[in-house]
């Protein structure tokens, strides 16, 4: 006995069966499902397998600590053979003689300080009174006039006496602000109706009579 194999026909979308070509077969239109749509839809492609995990990176080595120094031995015990008493007042009169030993040698040098502070300022002072003494008679000035004025000492103090042009310049500001400080013979005033005599001027007059007076002659 036989078995007859049938095949089923075609079906629409309304389920009718389909004979022969169809119109949309005809025009050359496919559908997704199939010629009758009734056909179900192809499965959807396999996803890719998931890529191997990443290996964990072993955790990192604790640090290494530093070697510990080792402790300072300790110093072995004074052994004093005596009256301890009489040991601690001699530390104690030593200690005292480094004490005022050092307070001594700071006073000294204190004083030192001081010394050549004053040394270096009274230099300085006798250089900008022999700048002025060789400098002003060329200007018409009256030096000691100027070493008696402390406003002019003040501002000639700041001159650079290795600059001449400012030493000349000083001086020249000095006689445009006060005739007085101008060399010559000394005028009378306009009261006093000419000089009536007496004692010459204190002021010298000339270089020689001023450094004779700045050396006490």
């Amino acid at each position: 006995m036989s078995k007859t194999h049938t095949s089923h026909a075609l079906r629409d979308r309304d389920g009718l069966a389909v004979i022969g070509r169809t119109l949309h077969d005809l025009r050359g239109i496919r559908f997704e499902e199939g010629e009758g749509g009734n056909q179900p839809p192809a499965a959807p492609p396999a996803a890719p397998p998931a890529p191997p995990a990443a290996p964990t990176p072993p955790p990192p080595a604790p640090p290494v600590a530093p070697p510990v120094p080792p402790a300072a031995p300790t110093p072995p015990p004074v052994h004093y053979k005596g009256d301890p008493d009489e040991y601690v007042r001699e530390l104690r009169e030593e200690a005292k003689n480094h004490r005022l030993a050092a307070e001594k040698a700071a006073t000294d040098f204190a004083a030192a300080q001081a010394e050549r502070d004053a040394a270096a300022t009274a230099r300085d002072n006798l250089a900008r009174e022999n700048k002025l003494l060789l400098v002003a008679p060329s200007l018409g000035a009256n030096a000691a006039a100027l070493l008696d004025s402390s406003s002019f000492t003040k501002t000639f103090a700041t001159v650079d006496l290795t600059k001449d042009e400012d030493v000349k310049k000083a001086i020249e500001d000095a006689l445009e602000k006060n005739s007085a400080f101008r060399s010559g013979p000394a005028l009378p005033s306009s009261s006093g109706g000419g000089h009536q005599g007496g004692q010459p001027p204190a002021t010298p007059t000339s270089l020689e009579a001023a450094v004779k007076k700045q050396l006490g002659g």
